[in-house]
């Protein structure tokens, strides 16, 4: 019997310590797993988010896209027509008004300095006259004729001293811009025999052309 329990003990001694061995090397591999399950999610979690991000940026972009090619065109009516600077006018500078392409040319000499969008007199009785005049003293910053039911603001004579002008779109009776009107600017005639200008082009003129400066006017 004696016998027996000293082998029983023996295999105790060497179990009670395996058994705890056993245990201890089971946590960190729980542990490891545990992390991994969390890294996984995370890493998930990121690559959902990415993918959510990237959508919404790209459905953003599309809508924008669409947006902006949908605008319609801007109108000629409150723009210049070159994006550089107006010219510093020297003496000898010119204006050369060319019915057939709807354009005034200030020159100097052969050169162009500047070239403007306008819209002259329709055929017949309204046709803008043609010949060289030169600018005359009489201008100002607003008319309106009741005969015709329009009128132009920034207006400067060149012929029959405020007969003939260079002025802006025609506006109404209550002094508003005709818009419609300003996209016939450079491409076809559509006025009383005046010379119609964006708004930015006729108050430049206004504002810088002097007297006497030589005005040609053609086909």
């Amino acid at each position: 019997m004696r016998k027996f329990t000293g082998i029983i003990s023996l295999i105790l001694m060497f179990m009670i310590p395996a058994a705890l061995y056993f245990a201890k090397s089971q946590e960190p591999e729980d542990s490891a797993a545990d992390n991994n399950s969390v890294s996984s999610e995370s890493a998930s979690s990121s690559t959902s988010t990415t993918i959510e991000s990237t959508t919404s940026t790209t459905s953003e972009s599309t809508q924008t896209t669409a947006t902006t090619d949908s605008q319609p065109p801007k109108s000629k009516l409150n723009k210049p027509s070159e994006a550089k600077p107006y010219p510093e006018l020297a003496p000898d500078d010119w204006i050369d008004v060319s019915i057939n392409d709807q354009k005034v040319y200030f020159k100097r000499g052969d050169e162009v300095l500047y070239t403007m969008n306008c819209s002259t007199g329709l055929e017949g009785e309204s046709a803008t006259p043609l010949g060289e005049f030169a600018i005359e003293s009489e201008r100002g910053e607003t008319f309106y004729n009741q005969g015709s039911g329009e009128g132009a603001n920034y207006w400067v004579s060149w012929r029959d001293h405020g007969v003939y002008l260079f002025h802006t779109v025609p506006i109404d009776e209550n002094g508003n811009y005709i818009e419609s009107e300003a996209e016939s600017l450079g491409v076809q005639a559509s006025s009383h025999g005046c010379i119609r200008l964006s708004v930015p082009d006729a108050k430049w003129i206004y504002d810088t052309v002097p007297v006497g400066m030589r005005v040609v006017v053609r086909e």
